[in-house]
């Protein structure tokens, strides 16, 4: 008897099943015996994540931050400053907005949100990821002043991600996932980051832009201006949709150098 090979769109029946089925296989067998070939013969496919994904952010991809390891800050602001920060705005979704903002430091005094101001220390330091004309923030610093946490790992050397506990040892891990950077000159400098939060079993999305200028106060004392604004967006099976911000909060910012402080380091340059 000649031999026969049968075809099926996208499927290959081998030799001796197409043989099977001359010599008597039932319809049912036939079928049977060839999903089972398709199933086991099939290469298993990998999946490569992508951090930008077509109207979202995929947050569990590897992030690429070699271009800007960290944000830049002009040299004349190492040391210490005293931040002062003022609510001005806030919109969309209350839980999301205040949840992402204690994530970031934000105080536990958030049910006044919307005219909410704070004070606390911030701190510039030298570092070895970016040149030596910059200065980085102390972001660990930063974070025990604002929320007085202790158990606070931050390395600047890895300065990407921050972790915490907090609110009955609830753990809080922040990582950087996309970094601009506008390089410090005499309009100012600034960043934007997305950030991927771990809050306890929760992951969450926030995207923070902040611009800084330079000026004087009436006393002819250098301080530092800036804005935040601040968005969240809903995350799902690990892709935050970017498109569609759930929450805003916009904030003023007033730096002025803590005087008499052994962390102030006076520069000559401003």
């Amino acid at each position: 008897m000649k031999r026969m090979l049968l075809r099926f769109p996208s499927l290959l029946i081998t030799e001796s099943m197409a043989l099977n089925v001359i010599h008597g296989w039932s319809r049912n067998e036939f079928l049977s015996s060839a999903a089972s070939s398709l199933f086991f013969s099939a290469p298993p496919v990998e999946r490569v994540r992508s951090v930008d994904a077509g109207g979202g952010v995929d947050l569990m991809a590897e992030p690429k931050l070699d271009k800007y390891p960290d944000v830049l800050f002009p040299s004349s602001m190492e040391g210490l400053w005293t931040c002062q920060r003022s609510v001005t705005t806030f919109e969309g979704d209350s839980f999301m907005g205040v949840t992402a903002w204690k994530a970031l430091g934000g105080t536990n005094k958030s049910s006044q949100l919307q005219t909410f101001k704070e004070e606390y220390a911030s701190r510039f330091i030298p570092s070895n990821v970016v040149d030596s004309s910059y200065m980085v923030l102390d972001r660990g610093f930063e974070m025990a002043s604002r929320t007085g946490v202790q158990n606070l790992i931050w390395d600047v050397r890895e300065p990407n991600r921050l972790s915490y506990y907090r609110d009955n040892n609830n753990k809080i891990q922040i990582d950087v996932i996309q970094r601009l950077v506008e390089a410090p000159s005499d309009a100012g400098f600034g960043f934007q980051e997305l950030y991927r939060i771990f809050d306890g079993p929760f992951v969450r999305a926030a995207l923070v832009k902040r611009r800084y200028r330079r000026a004087f106060d009436e006393q002819n004392r250098r301080q530092v201006q800036g804005l935040e604004i601040m968005k969240t967006f809903r995350v799902l099976d690990g892709m935050a949709g970017t498109e569609f911000p759930t929450a805003t909060i916009k904030t003023s910012i007033l730096m002025t150098r803590a005087r008499g402080d052994n962390y102030d380091v006076p520069s000559a340059a401003f």
